[in-house]
């Protein structure tokens, strides 16, 4: 357990960050602590995981241990670690953060950050996270950094929302505004803590990563249907001796554990006969990424500009409450 300095919220209330694994040893004080209700609280259901699913990963699947399985006479093995940090106000659960080390890259992935909306706005969220961070250096010295997905913005549909919103005075959005405002302010907020996107030197466009469907029980027919386009971001770990190395190694290596290590693996790790046309198909998907990529000259990059401050700085002047 770790106790986070500062006032944050009620003064009166300690506030704490628990670890699973380490400070949280089973299902039900997990359960216990609120998190998956907070969890339920913060993300849309198109971007939940169950919670079931949550609870075997972290306390059986991803445990750090060597798991095999074969696929099509092909014996493939993985190795992950996923741990839940919890930030708790007086025992419950206020604010979480989902990681995943995988092994093979050392590459640590950020599945989910959240923080209850009544503690936000105090600077609360970026301490909790670089608390996280230093806690998560300790747990995996090897790791090399942390890499996550962002969801693309349109920067154009974007300003086409903020005009009409000034114009009108409305102030009730859309599910599809909500939507296009949420990814530049996810980007922004992962900006600012110093993450770096990676983009086009030519052009310095962020380049696009396709995931696979996550839903491997769908018909094969719906899966391209369930693909989903993403900017990956990252961030060195201080003193990382690789830290040298070239954006494009980094790419290769953040593509292939998000999406084969610790998608990929462990879905088709659950029914490993059932689910090869599926192995096939995420792979193959994989593989084209790498391909349409592989002669691009890459570089890390902030991905926020001008333009888009200027941006956020219209959108703030606007007032609008809408939680990331």
């Amino acid at each position: 357990m770790r106790v986070l300095d500062g006032s944050y919220g009620d003064a009166s209330q300690p506030l704490d960050i628990v670890v699973m694994r380490h400070d949280v040893l089973d299902e039900a004080a997990f359960r216990g602590t609120g998190v998956l209700e907070l969890y339920e609280e913060l993300f849309p259901a198109s971007e939940r995981d169950s919670p079931d699913d949550i609870v075997r990963w972290l306390l059986s699947d991803d445990v750090g241990e060597i798991r095999q399985f074969s696929v099509g006479g092909r014996e493939l093995s993985y190795r992950l670690d996923s741990r839940c940090f919890i930030l708790r106000a007086a025992g419950r659960a206020i604010g979480l953060g989902f990681f995943t080390y995988d092994h093979a890259s050392h590459l640590i992935f950020c599945n989910h950050v959240g923080i209850g909306r009544a503690w936000r706005g105090s600077g609360l969220a970026r301490a909790f996270y670089r608390e996280m961070v230093d806690m998560l250096d300790a747990l995996f010295p090897r790791n090399i950094g942390v890499v996550l997905e962002v969801e693309p913005f349109d920067r154009d549909r974007v300003a086409a929302i903020i005009a009409e919103l000034e114009r009108t005075g409305r102030r009730q959005l859309a599910v599809d505004e909500q939507d296009e405002i949420r990814r530049l302010l996810r980007a922004r907020w992962y900006d600012k803590l110093g993450y770096a996107v990676f983009c086009n030197a030519r052009t310095m466009q962020p380049l696009l990563c396709r995931s696979p469907c996550l839903d491997p029980c769908l018909p094969s027919s719906e899966w391209a249907g369930g693909e989903e386009n993403y900017w990956l971001m990252w961030q060195a770990r201080t003193g990382a001796p690789s830290a040298d190395r070239r954006a494009s190694e980094f790419w290769q290596d953040a593509v292939a554990a998000i999406y084969v290590e610790i998608l990929a693996k462990s879905l088709v790790d659950d029914d490993p006969n059932g689910r090869r046309d599926y192995w096939d198909y995420a792979t193959a998907l994989v593989a084209r990424t790498m391909q349409q990529t592989a002669t691009t000259d890459m570089r890390l990059a902030r991905g926020l500009g001008e333009e888009d401050s200027a941006l956020l700085s219209r959108w703030r002047r606007l007032a609008i409450d809408l939680s990331i």
